[in-house]
């Protein structure tokens, strides 16, 4: 009975230090998770910004292309585009 009490004891023992070594692992590798996480979020706030500002960029763009659009058609009609044109096609 002394026997089976001290592997009964030392089993138990080695349960609990196995389980507080598993949990010490699983809390290093949730911090490294969070560390990850944390670093993945803040590169696409990064990523989220610069699509912002090529967003803009973009709509400045094409109103600078709408804006020659208009003056190309206002030169056309000056010098009878539409003749014109049909000379060089």
């Amino acid at each position: 009975m002394v026997v089976a009490n001290y592997f009964k004891s030392s089993v138990s023992k080695t349960a609990h230090e196995s389980s507080r070594k598993d949990l010490e692992d699983l809390n290093t590798k949730l911090t490294d998770f969070k560390i990850n996480v944390s670093g993945l979020s803040q590169l696409l706030r990064q990523v989220n910004k610069d699509i912002e500002g090529i967003d803009k960029r973009v709509g400045k763009l094409e109103e600078e292309i709408d804006k020659v659009h208009v003056q190309m058609a206002e030169l056309k009609a000056r010098i009878g585009g539409s003749k014109h044109d049909e000379d060089y096609h």
